[in-house]
């Protein structure tokens, strides 16, 4: 019982807090409280180490330096955020492939783009070229053809040219607007290096192509049984 008061004596109260904070961190799936979190966790680890018998100044030292870390990518994550939500037409990111995504992700991912306005007939991939840019439309719906067959629709919410970014192969298939489509473009080649030196980018990205890949093998599939089985299937059976 002693041994057990000790450890829970007030003189480390706030070394215990500083501990939890810190491992409960650890469990957070969202950055910015993660960060935010370790934070406070790590002063009252200074705090801790004030009131411990002799002053632990390197300790302390270095806490102050991962608050500084922790900090300025609460600030960075604080803009990607309010840039995100001043974006114009911000809310049609939300649906289809991004929806799930939480601001972080989000804030982050769209760095590597911009909105484009599309007139029907252009063509946003070409099969058997290399494809530029990953396109997300967010209104209107294009035609997707393999072999000059027509084999399916975009609609709002889907992106076009995941493929091609996923393998780094050329389209396979041609995909020409059908009607008007406002869509965020991003340029490939800037989304691969975002990938590569950005966890939270990768996260993102492999979610939103995963979601839409899902989502357009189980519309094919529906349209593969048929009608009637879409019916069903849209009643919840």
């Amino acid at each position: 019982m002693r041994q057990l008061a000790d450890f829970f004596s007030q003189g480390d109260l706030a070394g215990h807090v500083s501990y939890a904070l810190i491992a409960i961190s650890y469990y957070a799936t969202n950055i910015y409280w993660l960060r935010m979190m370790a934070v406070v966790g790590l002063m009252f680890e200074m705090l801790y180490f004030a009131l411990s018998g002799s002053v632990m100044y390197t300790g302390m030292a270095w806490c102050m330096v991962f608050i500084l870390i922790n900090v300025y990518q609460v600030q960075r994550l604080i803009r990607e955020r309010v840039h995100l939500r001043r974006m114009s037409n911000g809310a049609l990111l939300r649906h289809g492939a991004f929806a799930g995504l939480d601001d972080a992700q989000l804030s982050r991912l769209v760095t590597a783009g911009s909105w484009r306005h599309v007139d029907p007939g252009s063509r946003l991939t070409r099969q058997g070229k290399p494809v530029a840019e990953l396109v997300l439309l967010c209104a209107g719906s294009a035609w997707v053809e393999v072999d000059g067959k027509r084999v399916a629709q975009l609609h709002a919410g889907t992106l076009c040219g995941e493929m091609a970014f996923v393998s780094g192969e050329p389209a396979s298939a041609t995909v020409t607007v059908h009607q008007p489509v406002r869509a965020f473009v991003f340029d490939t080649q800037r989304l691969r290096e975002l990938v590569d030196e950005d966890e939270l980018v990768a996260s993102a990205i492999h979610h939103a192509v995963g979601r839409d890949l899902a989502q357009k093998m189980n519309r094919n599939n529906l349209v593969a049984v048929g009608p009637g089985y879409a019916a069903v299937s849209e009643r919840g059976v």
